[in-house]
């Protein structure tokens, strides 16, 4: 019964995140996410020459149906409208190209019994090639190589709890049809919200984290060619936290939606280590609202003091910190709805927030090493309801100084969460 009462702590602290979005418009979720840096809310700024200017006419994809009316682009932004395509839910920078890739149900863990589709996006034009459709459980989809696949085990329950175990295997591109194969089962976890486990992809390898795997707490390295184990140690149990990763090694701390964590430490573990080091630790009662990792830096925001932190280097030295102001609060300091810190030291850190009415998306660019914000767009998206600008949860990049945000459908209020309203891609870059 235990895991059952960790469910029902996990739900009432969803409905909570719900009430608040709600109420107060101001969330941002962590999926896990984003592949590349999935439950991260990161993005990597890659190198590329010639991203073009703004200012241009929106692009429609073929197959994509325009919105009504037709949605004017400010100077400094350009649109690929996909409009009732609902294919696509996330936005990644992999092996050197930007790939858009889906279901648009945001919720969907890689499963072989699903479909998802992908996308290259052209950085300067915003078109789309290579589109592909197929298994959820072909890592090919995504520009990968391995990718870890969730399977609900029904009749297999999970301990004493009374719920059903979920295994994970991993896939991994091999030649001919299908294009993958399945290995072995490397880690279950009971069927409850808190339970799923959160990667993120670095050092050329696949890292696999649950804080409630059968095993106890623990992370996998995966090698990102043979999907074979190479790496597995015992991890402080911090249920959904946030994990990034960079040129010094894998990052962990607890989100604010980590429940049962009292200690908002950073841990830090590099190949081949046999334990995560506490590098950082947060004020008391402070967890992180977001994470991000690029180079030999780490950024985040420390809340409720609303303090964004800077740390440099594998042991997190501190480089700097500042006081959040508190008309920024709303839009970097919280998680659970539509806004997320994506970026690096050269390409900035980028967000994007809903205002009041939910009719608006105010695009800002933080610098990294002072916190100082500008606004660089304000976007006006075409949702069917305010409302559903209000509870969409964005995607983005950055690459070559701009940010490239997906706007996926919105979901509806009411599970299986079924998409709905409007959907885009924008490329956002700062004026001369």
């Amino acid at each position: 019964m235990k895991l059952l009462h960790k469910e029902a702590e996990a739900e009432a602290a969803e409905a909570l995140i719900r009430e608040a979005r709600r109420l107060r418009r101001r969330r941002w979720s962590i999926g896990i996410s984003l592949l590349l840096l999935t439950g991260t809310g990161v993005g990597i700024g890659l190198r590329a020459s010639g991203t073009g200017g703004g200012g241009r006419p929106p692009v429609v994809h073929a197959g994509a149906t325009p919105a009504t009316p037709v949605l004017a682009v400010q100077p400094g932004v350009t649109m690929l409208n996909l409009t009732n395509s609902d294919k696509y839910g996330d936005v990644a920078a992999v092996g050197g190209k930007m790939v858009l890739y889906g279901p648009a149900d945001q919720e969907a863990e890689p499963s072989a019994s699903a479909t998802c589709n992908s996308a290259v996006v052209n950085p300067v034009t915003l078109r789309l090639s290579e589109l592909r459709s197929g298994s959820c459980a072909n890592p090919a989809l995504v520009g990968r190589r391995v990718l870890p696949v969730m399977t609900a085990e029904p009749k297999v329950p999970f301990g004493n709890g009374g719920v059903a175990t979920v295994t994970v295997r991993i896939s991994r591109v091999v030649p001919g049809s299908p294009g993958y194969r399945l290995g072995p089962v490397v880690l279950s976890f009971p069927q409850v919200s808190d339970g799923r486990p959160t990667w993120v992809y670095g050092g050329g390898d696949l890292w696999l984290f649950d804080a409630l795997s059968a095993r106890g707490s623990e992370l996998l390295r995966i090698s990102g060619t043979t999907g074979g184990v190479i790496q597995r140690l015992a991890m402080p149990a911090v249920p959904r936290p946030i994990i990034a990763f960079d040129t010094d090694g894998l990052w962990l701390a607890p989100a604010v939606n980590s429940l049962g964590v009292r200690v908002g430490a950073v841990y830090h573990v590099t190949p081949g280590a046999r334990a995560a080091d506490r590098v950082f630790t947060l004020p008391a009662g402070q967890h992180a609202a977001w994470m991000v990792a690029a180079g030999h830096s780490l950024w985040l925001a420390a809340g409720p003091a609303r303090v964004l932190w800077h740390l440099a280097g594998a042991d997190a030295a501190p480089a700097g910190h500042t006081e959040v102001s508190p008309s920024l609060e709303d839009a970097v300091m919280l998680q659970g709805g539509p806004s997320g810190i994506v970026g690096d030291e050269s390409d900035g850190l980028w967000t994007a927030v809903p205002n009041m009415s939910g009719t608006a998306q105010q695009v800002l660019r933080l610098a990294p090493a002072s916190g100082a914000s500008a606004t660089v767009a304000v976007l006006k998206p075409a949702y069917a309801s305010p409302g559903d600008l209000l509870y969409g949860a964005w995607r983005a990049v950055t690459y070559h100084g701009s940010m490239y945000l997906l706007d996926p459908p919105a979901a509806s209020g009411v599970y299986p969460y079924q998409s709905e309203g409007f959907s885009a891609l924008y490329r956002i870059t700062p004026k001369e």
